[in-house]
């Protein structure tokens, strides 16, 4: 999951954007949970099936923009010379994206998952994001407040 300790930034992750992750999950599993309830198997899982493709998207989009941007903390000088852009990052991301319409595609075409299930699966991602914002934010210590 997260390295730590290494010297290089570079793919580690935000201590709020882990809970983030965590809290869409944990949203999803609410969501197929509550579904099971209401309306039955099929219905759960197709919910959590959009859940852990959201999560799962959530995830791979923050590795990509954690490669992507320059690590702001690093101790470089404004003089500096920035690295490159990993192009090896840019594909990955245009691969997530182009994957992810496929993979929801072939599982409506082939009738493995109901849309509108699918879609309620996918609202864990907004509401799991501000559920973490919100729960990373309260432990987080005030700068410049003395």
């Amino acid at each position: 999951m997260m390295r730590q300790g290494s010297g290089d930034s570079r793919g580690r992750l935000d201590r709020r954007l882990v809970v983030s992750v965590i809290a869409v999950g944990l949203c999803g599993a609410a969501l197929s949970v509550g579904a099971f309830v209401s309306f039955g198997r099929g219905t759960s899982v197709s919910v959590a099936t959009g859940a852990a493709i959201a999560t799962a998207n959530l995830l791979a989009l923050a590795y990509t923009v954690s490669a992507l941007l320059p690590e702001s903390r690093s101790g470089t000088q404004p003089g500096s010379q920035e690295q490159p852009t990993p192009f090896g990052w840019v594909l990955v991301g245009l691969l997530k994206m182009f994957g992810l319409v496929v993979v929801v595609w072939l599982l409506m075409r082939h009738g493995l998952v109901s849309p509108v299930p699918l879609l309620v699966g996918f609202g864990a991602l907004p509401i799991g994001i501000a559920i973490g914002s919100v729960v990373s934010d309260r432990g987080a210590p005030a700068d410049g407040l003395d």
